[in-house]
């Protein structure tokens, strides 16, 4: 049996955003709709996913560290899964059931017991927005009020969100992304700060960091920072898709995704390709890109990175151990050949596909449909 998993911490971690808009930022109401497109490859792959819910209507997710492994529910892929069918328009009746779903096991996820985890608050507040809900009440928590609880005041860091946890602050520039965006759509106060802390984390290449400074760091700037930043196409990508909605309710996101965007094109390979620092090229790394450039109005580029996903693709004509599996993206060719020879049925080896599927599957769309603030 294939136990060959790749190293998918970040990618939990990660997360997947809002629709977006073309590269001039003008979101507004505008919508790329899907009318006449072929969203088949991109649906087919939703599906797929959709059928590796559990009866709770979350994700459940397998790993193994150190020879042990370790089978949890994924409250942060559930909410990729969510978004990224809204930004599909897919299931939308499936969206409701896993957005009741989060707000029934809330506190697993956001922290409980004066834990204050301030990155998947900010993602579930993501979720809140884009559905409609109640920001004050949701899971019998004022969501709003707990994220803009993670954002910093005063001082060299204003803007900035924290952790307020035993173990540590581990808010990174993903977790700002969401409550950046979040807050802007849901009308906070704190949106402002936390969009401009925000933009102080793109690097003058382009690019958005990953790591935050030290909260008391004088310079909470990228190019401010002692270190070399990590440049992972995915973390600029995810924050493209959480800006675009909102470009136009903070001066200078638009210059922010424009160099983005160009990093990002800077970043493609001949064959459609991304590669992240950890794990090389992948469907995750590939996909999220490929996304936001179709959000960014780069269709070219996105095209190709959907063909690379696309040849990764389980089809209809599949036979064999994955002809059962018709939708499903692979992670990476090796992973596509080891599907092909001994299946995914483990739930070690089902869960990198399902990790795959839930980032690369907006990037099989040809088009998306555009969540701008009302």
């Amino acid at each position: 049996m294939n136990r060959r998993l790749h190293a998918v911490a970040a990618i939990a971690a990660g997360a997947l955003l809002l629709g977006g808009c073309g590269s001039d930022t003008d979101t507004g109401n505008d919508d790329r709709g899907t009318r006449g497109a072929d969203n088949s490859a991109a649906e087919a792959a939703a599906d797929w996913t959709l059928g590796n819910l559990t009866d709770a209507g979350l994700l459940e997710i397998t790993t193994s560290y150190e020879g042990k492994t370790n089978t949890f529910v994924d409250h942060g892929s559930s909410v990729d899964l969510a978004l990224a069918l809204n930004a599909l328009d897919h299931a939308p009746e499936r969206v409701e059931e896993i957005t009741d779903a989060l707000a029934d096991d809330l506190a697993t996820y956001v922290g409980t017991d004066g834990e204050v985890y301030a990155g998947p608050s900010a993602k579930a507040l993501a979720l809140v927005a884009e559905q409609g809900r109640d920001a004050r009440d949701f899971g019998g928590e004022d969501l709003q009020a707990r994220v803009e609880g993670t954002v910093t005041s005063r001082g060299p860091a204003a803007g900035r969100i924290s952790d307020a946890s035993q173990y540590g602050d581990y808010a990174n520039t993903l977790g700002q992304a969401y409550a950046a965006g979040a807050l802007t759509r849901v009308g906070s106060e704190k949106a402002d700060a936390a969009t401009e802390f925000l933009l102080a984390q793109q690097c003058e290449e382009g690019f958005f960091r990953l790591d935050l400074s030290k909260p008391k760091a004088k310079d909470q700037s990228c190019d401010g920072a002692d270190v070399d930043a990590e440049q992972a196409p995915d973390v600029t990508a995810l924050v493209v898709l959480q800006l675009a909605p909102v470009a136009d309710q903070h001066e200078g996101v638009g210059e922010a995704l424009d160099a983005a965007g160009e990093w990002l094109l800077e970043q493609q390979a001949d064959d459609g390709t991304f590669s992240d620092p950890q794990n090389g090229t992948n469907a995750n790394t590939v996909g999220l890109a490929g996304w936001a450039l179709r959000v960014l109005g780069e269709d070219e580029a996105a095209d190709r990175a959907a063909a690379w996903l696309a040849a990764r693709q389980i089809g209809e004509e599949e036979e064999g151990e994955l002809a059962d599996e018709v939708g499903a993206i692979a992670y990476d060719t090796l992973g596509l050949e080891d599907g092909r020879r001994y299946g995914i049925t483990d739930p070690l080896d089902r869960s990198q596909w399902v990790l795959a599927a839930v980032q690369a599957f907006p990037a099989l769309a040809q088009a998306l449909t555009v969540t701008g603030q009302g």
